[in-house]
Formats: structure tokens, C-alpha cells, sequence
């Protein structure tokens, strides 16, 4: 058990000792990182048709990572942000300004500066990269014949400072500010003050506009806009709060609510400057009309009150744009019968509650990709903007699958399906092996691939290669990353080689549960080229039928089908078994079916956990062969539960979550989080190699609510202890969203020892309490003073802090004691108990004999901390 998945500053308890990792993107001002371009890799020596172009990385001022990635053709290139645990990245409000990217993190407690990097020229290469085309990616797009600011125009000309700010805000925050000439359109650079909205230029005689882009997570954002002109003198230009106005689509269904959404403003020079997300924020602009220029929106919506550990059911994905205008009243509105209506099934294979679905519309102008939670095992109605194309990128964990673009019509259309088992390649172009001379190269990213057709990654996996010819290891390479090409030297001259290639992921992993292993056996021949040449190595894919949500078989048997795929060649099937040992034996499939193609039938027992699948076949005109094995292949009738796990001599003690203290949630703003440590202690004879950690409500293999899984970071304390340790951040708002799950967590944790045998792994390893601050209002008594023997009435108010909204609600239904406390005496005493209304309110009237004090007092439950009000003195006469 190794829990990858870790989560992210505005959405998911945030896992924040790992090293950088590509993961699922959401957050706030520039939301849900894949900004602007999915995920690619580096690129091996060949050019394989599925090899994606290089990365260029560059660390921002908050340790999350800007990747930019090369242009293809005549697009510009592409950029996203990745978080520091794979998780969502932060908010980001961005600018392109000829060649150079600025990046800037925005609605940070602290100081942040802005990044600045420039973007490669356009690339003339034409192969394609994994997963959807350059055009259609989400990149930023359009021409950039603008030089790079500062660089254009005669060096003697004469300029004349401008300084720039904000009027009628409220917030101090960091900002992008950028202005053009409005005739050339030439951009230049507008220096910032750090945490403040001003700026100064120097710019030369002309006329200007200017576009500033600020915010802070789940507040107003704004992108004001604003022309003006440089004669011969010192220019103030100031930005109008005020004037702006609120933008967004409107639909006509009361029920749902922005989850995140982008603005962005695009320039007749295809710059553009904006920024992403921003949960329930309201977006403000500035109206004005430049030609060329355009508003676009892209905002997806969901269910009032959901979050990850509540998805909504239902998802809006819209799109508008503003052409040279931006209205007074900037508001697009659409009704839901006017929309492109689908379902989204998604599968998977363990232990989860949600997953996210990332999409971006393909327009000429670029996009972000936003990120909302989606139910796992489970359903999605979409609602789409009609005609017109997104690119889609779905998963749960750390895995992600690249649905193909998709296009659609208004009206209802038929469903589709992602994280289908086995994840394991199927064909077509997944793979490339080719060869230059006496060097192999070898590449097949897609680790996770679904049967309903989806490229699939897991970046946890590793792969190992060993080389052998007459029986003898010609070279071995072990441990690397699945994503990452591998190069084999073969010895010269033509030779005959069986080739076993092995993804490994953690099938512990709650979300990694099946497909633990991948084995791809190849006997061939090849000879020295001179040129680069594919090999042309056929692979088995694998299509199961029957199987549930959780990818499990159901009572009835299911259906295996295997196809024998090579390129250019004669695909011929020779065998297909299954096992239910976890490949200790191996049973027949008696099948039918085509030469290339056959199916038949898999009997699985009622305590099978998980069925695994090999098959072999061959290419007839080259006399390749291959046998293709996928370990723990779909999921038997118990497969939905995970037992403890011990191996070797390997043991964990000492679990603290938040050093044993409670997790006092206390009225915190919507966006702001909460930070505690988890804690641990693993001992193995040979040392401990690494852990991990997660927190969850209810039964481990079916959860209510699961907060934070991640690695955890071991530190040895000797040569056989470690201390293994890391970090969650919780905003309780967007990542609970509901005060139920208040109460008692539980903490799994394992130890991998470093001899690669022993592991612990506790699914009960310790507990604690996540609780509301419980707050009694001042007890209030009436009359007073009061009669000897008369009634005296004594009431109050509830309340505790409110995960749902900010600040506090009514807690009804508790039982809370008024107490007495005679004049002349220390000790207070129990009078009576009574349970609080819907409202909170407490009260009774009681018989007055003695002076006193009065007060309530709530004592302290596994959700909520103890509370007592403010005592009333009471006169008796």
C-alpha cells in the first residue's frame, strides 16, 4: 500500500511533503493547473509517432512547477502548472506578451513574485504528440508576430513614465498588469509592486491599452481594461473597481452553482491575459470595445453544496465569447433545453469516492483546462455548449485518461464510458520500438489505458527490460519511469532476441488496486539498420464483459475477448488462460473466434479477489511472437475489498495525527485551510525504504469520506528505524463540505522495508478526532431580579462552526445542562439538561430560591468541542 494520490490547496486535503508530480488539476485563479495544455513527457532520440515534444520546467515563487511545452505548426506553445504532490495546482492569473510568459500565483497568505519565461519559437516539426492533437489541446494559439516587449520601435525614441493603479479596491494583492499599443499592438512589460495593485511603464508617445488581472480564492475577481494616451508628458493611468461589471453564463437551473470557470482577455496580436478559476467567485470586467480583441468564458458548474467528498452529479460545461465588445451587461445566458445533453459513466477499481474530469474548449484562441469532482463508480449527466469541440482528460488518483475530443449537437445523445478494466494497452499506436543502427529505442507511456478506448497514465509506475539472446542477458535496465523512453544497445549484425518488458505499479494503492502488473514477452529478430526503423511489435489487448462499476464480476460469468495486434502484419492468436492465484497456476479458456481475435468464457468462485489473464500469439509474416500477461486483470466477486498486508519482519507503531491533539476546524473563511501533521514510526531489520499514510471515515473499503492519502517521508533514526512523517492542508469548506463528517477519522499507514520484501500494512493503524468548536451563547435569566419561589427563565443559543458556509450554525439536537453557582461559592452544579432546537435555542423555566449564577454548558462529543456560555447573575428578592 503506497497512497500516491495526495490532494490539493483549494479542493482536497493537500499532502505537501512529496516532490513535484503531473497529476489532476483544479483550483482557483488559474484552476486546476493543466493550464493551457495537457501533460507531456520528454521526448526519447527517435521520433516516434507517439514520442511528445520536450518539456521546459521552471520552478514559480511557491514551489509548484510552470511547464512549457513546444509549439507544433503554427501554434504557440503551451504551458501548465503542476502542483508540488501531483495534486491541484493553486490560483494563477497569467499573461503572454509577444514571446514571454508571466505567471503569477495570486490569493496567497504570502508574498509572491511573478515568473517570467520565454516560450520557444514555433516549432516546424509535424509529428504528433500522446493524447489530443496540438490544435485541439487547449494551447494558446493565434500569431505572435509582436516582437517581445521593449523590443520594438526606434531606440531613440523618446518615453515618458507611466504609473498605473487601482481605484475603489478594497484588497491588497499581487496583480499582472500589461499594456499594447492600440495600433501596433506592441506589448510591453508593466513593473509591479509586490502585494499591491500598481505598476509603472515607460512608454513612448502613443496610443495605449492596458488590462490588470487580480483576485483572491472564492472573492471578487477582476480583469479591468483601460485606454489612454502618452503625449509629451507623465502619464497616471488608474483602473476603475468600480466600473466593472459582473461576468459570467447564467443557465436556468436554480439547483447548480460555478464550480470554476476562466476569463481571459485575447488581443488582435492572438495575445492573451487572464486567469482561471475561483470557485464561487464572482468575475468582474471591465466593458469596452477594442476591435480584435474578445471576452471568452469557459465555466463549468455543478450541485449547490458539492464537494470531493459530495460530487455533483451533474456538470454544465459552457462556453461564450464576446466579440470586440465587452457589454455593459457581460452576462451570457442559456437555457438548459438549448444544450448538448450526455452521461458520463466512470469505473474503477478500489477504494475512492470521487474523481475529476478536466476539459478545455478547443477555439483559436487557447483555453484552460478546469477541473470539477465527478463520482466514481458512478454517473455524470454533462451539459454541454452545443457545436462546439473540447478536449477531456478524466481520472481519479493519480491516474489520468485522455477521452477523445468530442463535438456535440443540442439535444440528448447516447453515453459514454471511462476506467473500464483491464488497464493495460490495446493496440494501435500505445507502443513504439524501433531501431537506428545497434540502439533500441523503446516507448510505452500509457500504463493505465482504458477498454473503452482512453490513453491512460500512471506516473507511480515503473518499468524493467531485460534483453536476452540464446538464453543469455544481453542487458537488463530496472526502475524507471513507465512514461519515460528507454534505449537497449543490441549487439551488431543480425540476431534473434526475446525481449520481456515489466510495468509495475503499487497494486496496494487504494486506486491501483488492479493492473498491478503488465509483462510483455517478445521473441524477434533485427539486424543493424542505417536508417530508423520500427520493429513492428505485436501486443495482445484484452476486452472483459460484465463486469459492475468497480470493474468486478457479477453473478453471472464473464466474457474475455483477445486480440493479437501488428502493425503491417498477419495477427494470429494461439492461446488465452486466466488465474485466479494471482498466476501460480493457470487455467485454459476454451475460446472461438478469428484467427487475430477470440473470446470465451471466465468462471469465477464467489471468494475470488482478483482474476489475471495472459494470452500469446504471434505475427504470421515476421514470426514474432508475444505473450501479453496483465496481473490482477478485473476484480472477482470479493475483489471491492483489501485486506492488512504483512510481509518479512517489517512493522509500524507510534501513529499521531496532529501530535494527538483533536482537529479543531474553528470558523474558518471559505479558502483558508487548515495544516497538521501525521506521524509515524517503521522498523524492518534491512531499513525502511518508504511509507505512506490516509485518512478516512467509516469502513476502509468502502469509506463515507477519505481526506488525504500520500507518501509519507521516511527518515532514518538508525540503521533499522525510520520516522516516517508528512504534512496535510484541509480547507474544510471546499474538500468536507458537510458537517456530518465530523467525528472520528482513522489513519492506515504501511513501510516498505528496503530489501523489497517487507512490508506492513494497517488499515486501523490509529485515529482522532476532527471536531467543530462548539460555541453557547450568554446565558440569559428572566425576570430580574425575581421572586423568592417565582419562575425563572434561562435560555441560550448553540451553535458550532460551519463547514457547509462560513461561520457558525445552529447545532440542534444536543443535550446542553444548565448549571447553578450559589453567592459565596466556587463549585457550579448540575441543575438540568435539555436538547437544543432546530434553531440552536436552549431554554427552562425553573422555581428562584437563592442568588446566584446561571450558565450552560455543553460537554464535548467526538464532533464537537466542549462549550460553556457566559454566566447571568440573578437577584432573588
Amino acid at each position: 500500500m503506497t497512497y500516491t494520490r495526495s490532494t490539493g490547496h483549494t479542493g482536497r486535503g493537500r499532502q505537501m511533503a512529496r516532490g513535484a508530480a503531473a497529476g489532476a488539476v483544479t483550483g482557483a485563479l488559474v484552476a486546476a493547473a493543466a493550464v493551457l495544455g495537457p501533460g507531456a513527457e520528454a521526448a526519447p532520440a527517435a521520433p516516434a509517432p507517439e514520442v511528445p515534444p520536450a518539456v521546459t520546467a521552471t520552478t514559480l515563487a511557491d514551489g509548484e512547477r510552470l511547464e512549457v511545452l513546444p509549439g507544433e505548426g503554427a501554434t504557440q506553445p503551451g504551458f501548465r502548472i503542476v502542483s508540488q504532490d501531483g495534486g491541484p495546482a493553486g490560483r494563477y492569473a497569467y499573461a503572454l506578451s509577444g514571446d514571454q510568459l508571466t505567471v503569477l500565483p495570486t490569493g496567497r497568505t504570502g508574498r509572491t513574485t511573478p515568473t517570467r519565461t520565454d516560450l520557444e519559437p514555433r516549432s516546424g516539426q509535424t509529428g504528433s504528440r500522446s493524447g489530443p492533437s496540438a490544435e485541439k489541446s487547449g494551447r494558446l494559439a493565434g500569431p505572435s508576430s509582436a516582437p517581445r516587449s521593449g523590443m520594438a520601435g526606434s531606440a531613440a525614441a523618446a518615453t515618458y513614465p507611466v504609473t498605473f493603479s487601482v481605484a475603489n479596491s478594497v484588497q491588497e494583492t499581487g496583480s499582472l498588469m500589461r499594456v499594447w499599443d492600440s495600433t501596433t499592438w506592441q506589448p510591453y512589460d508593466v513593473e509591479t509592486e509586490q502585494f499591491a495593485l500598481r505598476g509603472t511603464a515607460s512608454l513612448p508617445p502613443g496610443n495605449y491599452f492596458a488590462l490588470t488581472v487580480y483576485g483572491s480564492y472564492d472573492r471578487p475577481n477582476y480583469l479591468l481594461a483601460k485606454s489612454f494616451k502618452v503625449t509629451s508628458a507623465a502619464v497616471k493611468v488608474t483602473f476603475d473597481q468600480a466600473g466593472a461589471k459582473e461576468t459570467g453564463i447564467r443557465t436556468d437551473d436554480g439547483s447548480v452553482t460555478r464550480t470554476t470557470a476562466a476569463v481571459s482577455a485575447s488581443l488582435p496580436n492572438g495575445q492573451i491575459m487572464g486567469y482561471a478559476g475561483g470557485g464561487r467567485s464572482q468575475v468582474f470586467v471591465t466593458p469596452f470595445i477594442a476591435s480584435g480583441s474578445a471576452l471568452h468564458i469557459h465555466e463549468v458548474q455543478g450541485r449547490k453544496g458539492a464537494t470531493r467528498q459530495r460530487p455533483s452529479p451533474v456538470r454544465y460545461d459552457l462556453s461564450h465569447t464576446f466579440e470586440r465588445t465587452v457589454p455593459a451587461d457581460p452576462v451570457a445566458e442559456v437555457r438548459q433545453a438549448d444544450l448538448a445533453e450526455t452521461e458520463l459513466t466512470v469505473r474503477g477499481g478500489g477504494q475512492y469516492r470521487s474523481g475529476f474530469l478536466q476539459t478545455v474548449p478547443n477555439t483559436p484562441y487557447g483555453g484552460v483546462y478546469l477541473s470539477s469532482n465527478v463520482p466514481v463508480a458512478g454517473f455524470l449527466t454533462e451539459y454541454v455548449t452545443p457545436d462546439l469541440s473540447f478536449s477531456r482528460i478524466a481520472g481519479y488518483g493519480t491516474h489520468t485518461f485522455e477521452l477523445p475530443d468530442r463535438t456535440l449537437q443540442q439535444g440528448v445523445h447516447r453515453g459514454e464510458s471511462v476506467g473500464r478494466a483491464p488497464y493495460a494497452p490495446t493496440g494501435g499506436k500505445k507502443y513504439a520500438a524501433s531501431r537506428l543502427r545497434d540502439d533500441l529505442v523503446l516507448y510505452g507511456p500509457f500504463s493505465v489505458s482504458d477498454n473503452d478506448g482512453a490513453f491512460g497514465r500512471d506516473p507511480g509506475a515503473t518499468q524493467s527490460y531485460r534483453l536476452s539472446a540464446d538464453g543469455e542477458t544481453v542487458t537488463e535496465v530496472t526502475g524507471k519511469p513507465a512514461q519515460s523512453p528507454v534505449s537497449l544497445e543490441l549487439p551488431p549484425g543480425q540476431g534473434a532476441y526475446e525481449l520481456v518488458r515489466t510495468v509495475t505499479r503499487d497494486g496496494e494503492t487504494p486506486f491501483s488496486r488492479l493492473s498491478d502488473k503488465l509483462i510483455s514477452e517478445w521473441s524477434f529478430t533485427s539486424g543493424t539498420t542505417t536508417t530508423r526503423t520500427d520493429l513492428g511489435l505485436p501486443d495482445i489487448g484484452f476486452r472483459v464483459s460484465g463486469l459492475g462499476l468497480r470493474n468486478e464480476t457479477g453473478p453471472t460469468p464473464s466474457r474475455v475477448i483477445a486480440t493479437v495486434n501488428a502493425p503491417d502484419g498477419t495477427p494470429r492468436l494461439r492461446g488465452l488462460e486466466f488465474s485466479v492465484d494471482g498466476g501460480t497456476t493457470w487455467t485454459p479458456i476454451p475460446v472461438k473466434g478469428s484467427s487475430a481475435t477470440a473470446e470465451g468464457e471466465v468462471p469465477v468462485p464467489q471468494n475470488t479477489r482478483y482474476v489475471s489473464l495472459r494470452a500469446t500469439g504471434s505475427d504470421e509474416r515476421t514470426g514474432t511472437t508475444v505473450r501479453q500477461t496483465v496481473s490482477r486483470a478485473f476484480a472477482g466477486p470479493a475483489g471491492v475489498t483489501l485486506p492488512p498486508r504483512t510481509a518479512g519482519a517489517t512493522a509500524v507503531s507510534g501513529v499521531t495525527v496532529n501530535e494527538n491533539k483533536p482537529l479543531v476546524l474553528d470558523g474558518l473563511a471559505r479558502g483558508s485551510s487548515a495544516v497538521f501533521p501525521v506521524q509515524f514510526t517503521a522498523t524492518d531489520p534491512s531499513g525502511i525504504a518508504g511509507g505512506s499514510f490516509l485518512l478516512y471515515q467509516g469502513a476502509y473499503n468502502k469509506p463515507d469520506a477519505v481526506l488525504a492519502d500520500g507518501t509519507a517521508h521516511c527518515r532514518p533514526v538508525d540503521a533499522t528505524t525510520s520516522t516516517c512523517s508528512g504534512l496535510v492542508t484541509l480547507a474544510p469548506h471546499t474538500e468536507l463540505g458537510d458537517n456530518a463528517l465530523a467525528g472520528v477519522w482513522k489513519v492506515a499507514v504501511a513501510a516498505h522495508a528496503n530489501d523489497g520484501q517487507g512490508v506492513a500494512d494497517q488499515q486501523e493503524a490509529g485515529a482522532f478526532r476532527m471536531m467543530r468548536k462548539a460555541v453557547l451563547g450568554a446565558a440569559d435569566a428572566t425576570p430580574e431580579p425575581v421572586t423568592a419561589g417565582g419562575d425563572l427563565t434561562v435560555t441560550s443559543r448553540l451553535t458550532a462552526s460551519d463547514w457547509t458556509d462560513e461561520g457558525y450554525a445552529a447545532f440542534a439536537g444536543q443535550p446542553v445542562t444548565l448549571q447553578f453557582r450559589q453567592t459565596g461559592t466556587t463549585a457550579w452544579s448540575d441543575v438540568r439538561t435539555v436538547t437544543s432546537g432546530a434553531d440552536g435555542s436552549v431554554t427552562t423555566t425553573l422555581r428562584a430560591w437563592k442568588n446566584g449564577d446561571w450558565r450552560w454548558a455543553f460537554a464535548a462529543t467526538p464532533a464537537a468541542t466542549a462549550a460553556s456560555s457566559a454566566a447571568d447573575y440573578v437577584e432573588v428578592k
